[in-house]
């Protein structure tokens, strides 16, 4: 008979080259959304920018809308949610899935976007919020000059 053991490094570990990791990323982002609070790495975030607004695209796997709070407050755009853990039914050989709180908040500036249109999806584990640009800070589309 076999047992079977799980090893991993020590969660110290984890937890200071995750701290080093993100604030190398964070230090050196080219981006209008500068990272406020963050109680966990959980939800990783990717931000795109296009011609017409800014997409905030967060990991939620196992989500439900109505689990997941999104606010617009004083130019912190804030994303949270609070899924309880399943029920203690057993003893744990393994776990990696965390049922837990999360909270991400990011600056936006009230110059370049129009926070009263923000819109929010969610698709396959993937929120999506979209912060539209003020229409005079949309850069006009290239065009070619002729000559006369």
């Amino acid at each position: 008979m076999n047992n079977l053991v799980f090893r991993r490094p020590p969660q110290e570990f984890d937890a200071v080259f995750d701290s080093l990791v993100n604030d190398f990323f964070n230090s050196v982002s080219r981006t209008p959304f500068v990272k406020q609070a963050q109680k966990a790495s959980y939800p990783r975030i990717d931000i795109r920018d296009n011609r017409e607004s800014a997409i905030i695209d967060a990991t939620v796997p196992g989500l439900k809308k109505e689990e997941i709070t999104i606010k617009y407050e004083e130019g912190l755009l804030s994303i949270s949610a609070d899924k309880q853990s399943s029920p203690d039914d057993g003893a744990w050989l393994h776990k990696e899935i965390h049922r837990s709180s999360f909270s991400r908040s990011f600056s936006v500036d009230e110059k370049t976007f129009d926070v009263g249109k923000i819109t929010a999806d969610l698709e396959d584990g993937i929120l999506s919020i979209i912060i539209p640009k003020k229409d005079e800070k949309i850069p006009p589309l290239p065009k070619e000059i002729k000559i006369n």
